[in-house]
């Protein structure tokens, strides 16, 4: 089958795009993605799409004036064109040849565009050659979700908002069903390449995996470790009514279902950005280790430097601000690996409820789950274990830098307090001088009142200068003793009372 005599009959293409409402940037500061930013996007989206109303009139987008108050009302999920007894949707007729409707949605925390075309089912009528397909393409703009002509900051915040966006084409291919989808893996191949308008599949999604769905073959193109130019597409090649009424039963699901595979692949993503940012750090955590001994004199007992010791003092600081950093970061995979589990989980509770609702066994969408959603899981796994490692080995580097520090400074301290003691020894010393030259000084004018002598039987008295000295070395130890004994307990009581 080629590009030229290839053909599918009714198609219809479903676009999704989505936007988080809320973007937490790298510097821990966040911005909001208004409503009224959003909603020129879209229509900017519809006029370059050339999407007329059924009057063939430029469709003026308006979305429910309720939309903060729905914010607030607790729902996780609702319409955002407000109709009171149907589904919030604008149907767009576009005679002659397609029919289509838009259904915008706030999901949790996202903002869920959806655009289906389809060409109704009539013999002879419906038939679209592979080659036309290109007419169909949506604009740049849809796939970059952004737009230049939007001025100011809010391209860049629909930038930085942008979770992907998601394709699905499907149609009937006027042949029996074959056994093996890859019976069909070239035809779909071509329909990707001629949809895309390229020369090379290069350009494209890469292929990512084909199996039965709702009765038919489907084909899924997308990258799982970075956001693809065109984001997912998916054809879905039909071979009888069943498929298309199962189909139909289950679009209303499908913007939720795409939403938390976007999420999960950008949540991975965004785990890959923290990693690298952690090795960096790893890399000078490790340079600081092989560095700062060579700065340190080889001697047994620490004899550090001002200079040494303002050095490691100062890498004690850098690596304290480098830990915090790296403890943040791997805080940060943690909660990735617990965003992408909660989003498997809700990515399953969806596909649960489409099984029910089309009646059908959808595997192909259950696998990609516990491979792909699982592999991103085992990965973080693994970059926490090292980045653990790391932490362990920043904490050895900090307290060996602290070691060393402390042990130089209590070396000094205990130096010190050798000096200090000595000191306190020469004034004792000088203090007795000083207090013995005192008393003999006072006592001195005794010596000449009598001539001096030993007690003997003539002189049985102590002469008058030896009482004086004698006398005020006994007052001395006493006063001593007491004011050893009392000073104490009064600073005690003091401190007590303070």
């Amino acid at each position: 089958m080629n590009a030229n005599t290839g053909s599918i009959y009714a198609l219809n293409i479903r676009l999704f795009s989505y936007h988080l409402k809320k973007v937490h940037r790298t510097d821990f500061t966040e911005r909001h993605l208004e409503i009224e930013s959003l909603t020129s996007y879209y229509q900017n989206l519809l006029n370059l799409c050339e999407i007329l109303d059924e009057n063939n009139k430029q469709i003026n987008l308006k979305f429910r004036k309720d939309f903060p108050n729905m914010l607030n009302s607790g729902l996780a999920n609702f319409d955002l064109i407000y109709h009171t007894q149907s589904r919030g949707i604008y149907r767009t007729p576009l005679p002659p040849k397609y029919k289509g409707f838009i259904y915008p949605q706030f999901l949790n925390d996202t903002y869920s565009f959806s655009l289906t075309l389809y060409r109704p089912q009539k013999s002879g009528y419906d038939e679209i050659y592979f080659s036309d397909l290109s007419q169909l393409k949506p604009p740049e703009d849809f796939f970059a979700g952004t737009s230049p002509d939007i001025q100011d900051e809010t391209s860049e915040i629909l930038s930085q908002a942008f979770w992907g966006s998601t394709i699905l084409l499907s149609g009937f291919i006027a042949q029996s069903r074959p056994d093996t989808a890859e019976s069909l893996k070239s035809a779909a191949d071509e329909i990707l390449k001629q949809f895309l308008g390229i020369k090379s599949l290069e350009e494209a999604p890469p292929f990512y995996q084909s199996g039965e769905f709702l009765g038919g073959y489907i084909y899924e193109y997308k990258s799982i470790f970075r956001q693809h130019q065109y984001g997912q597409i998916l054809i879905l090649l039909i071979f009888a009514e069943d498929t298309t009424e199962k189909l139909n039963d289950i679009q209303w699901d499908l913007p939720e279902l795409f939403l938390y595979d976007h999420k999960n692949r950008q949540v991975f993503i965004d785990s890959r950005k923290e990693y690298k940012a952690s090795q960096e750090k790893i890399k000078t955590i490790e340079e600081t280790i092989q560095k700062f001994p060579t700065n340190i004199p080889p001697s047994v007992q620490p004899d550090l430097s001002e200079k040494d010791l303002k050095l490691l003092k100062q890498e004690i600081k850098n690596l304290l601000d480098l830990s915090l950093g790296y403890s943040q970061q791997i805080r940060s995979l943690g909660n990735f690996q617990n965003t992408i589990e909660i989003n498997q989980q809700n990515y399953l509770d969806t596909l649960s409820r489409m099984e029910v609702n089309s009646q059908s066994d959808l595997g192909i969408l259950r696998d990609k789950a516990d491979r792909t959603f699982q592999r991103y899981q085992r990965q973080i796994k693994a970059d926490l274990l090292y980045l653990q490692q790391g932490e362990r080995l920043l904490d050895a580097a900090i307290n060996t830098i602290r070691g060393l520090v402390e042990i130089d400074q209590a070396e000094g301290d205990r130096e010190i307090q050798k000096q200090n003691q000595k000191l306190q020894d020469h004034i004792q010393a000088i203090g007795v001088g000083v207090a013995a030259g005192a008393i003999v000084a006072s006592s001195s004018a005794l010596i000449f009142k009598k001539p001096m002598s030993w007690p003997s039987p003539k002189h049985n008295h102590l002469h008058p200068f030896t009482i004086a000295v004698l006398l005020s070395a006994a007052c001395a130890i006493v006063f001593w003793a007491i004011a050893k004994w009392v000073l104490p307990w009064i600073f005690n009581k003091r401190g007590t009372k303070q």
